[in-house]
């Protein structure tokens, strides 16, 4: 029988350190993040143009335009013209619904002066004022915190005076269609009657309508007072 020889640990010495240097001199390459090529912007001649002809462009209806180009100082020529601008649209809305409040009075026998107002009258006049007092108070605080010349006057005037063009419009729309009902259902009537669309169901539904497209339009054109002007 052959004897077992003893396996040494010699026979197994020569791979180990060779496995142990090759580990030591494999070099782990090194992670580098390279720097990330910025793409400039590049302009045609025509934007530029374009861009510095809105920069001072004179808004007196454009309250999105006042908030985009926000950083571009107001003359004072520019600031005068939507002072002015913004006392004639308030003088013509407050004198507006005057006139309405005073047309919906009437005297009747044995009890005096009435009005022919309704809730959704007052419902629309509540939202409005409630609106305009909101968005003030927000934009006298971004003007607080983020100073900016004659800033708060164009927001306001260019507001007030979007307000009161698309209210005129829809005035304007309103009577074309009033005009176009009566024609068609009054067709050998010269003069024009409106005492028929004042009362019934569908008066007062289209009252609601009107009073919900005004406010809609208040609202819109007051959205960009309350905008953070850091954003």
């Amino acid at each position: 029988m052959e004897a077992s020889q003893p396996v040494s640990d010699d026979e197994y010495s020569s791979e180990t350190p060779t496995t142990t240097f090759a580990n030591k001199d494999q070099v782990e390459p090194e992670i580098t993040s390279e720097p990330k090529n910025t793409i400039k912007p590049e302009f045609i001649p025509s934007e530029i143009e374009f861009l510095n002809r809105h920069r001072g462009k004179l808004r007196l209806c454009d309250p999105k335009g006042v908030y985009e180009f926000r950083h571009i100082q107001q003359t004072w020529l520019q600031s005068s013209l939507q002072l002015v601008t913004m006392l004639v649209s308030i003088a013509c809305m407050v004198s507006l619904y005057y006139l309405y409040y005073q047309g919906s009075k009437e005297i009747m026998a044995g009890v005096g002066e009435v009005s022919n107002l309704i809730w959704v009258d007052a419902f629309e006049m509540f939202m409005i004022v409630g609106i305009i007092v909101m968005t003030i108070k927000r934009l006298g605080k971004q003007a607080k915190q983020h100073p900016q010349k004659r800033y708060r006057l164009a927001m306001l005037a260019n507001s007030f005076n979007r307000m009161w063009f698309n209210y005129f419009r829809l005035l304007l729309v309103v009577l074309i269609l009033l005009i176009a009902a009566n024609i068609i259902k009054y067709p050998e009537v010269a003069l024009i009657n409106f005492d028929y669309f004042e009362e019934g169901a569908v008066a007062d539904l289209a009252n609601a309508i009107f009073t919900l497209i005004v406010i809609f339009i208040c609202f819109r054109a007051f959205r960009f007072c309350g905008k953070e002007l850091t954003a």
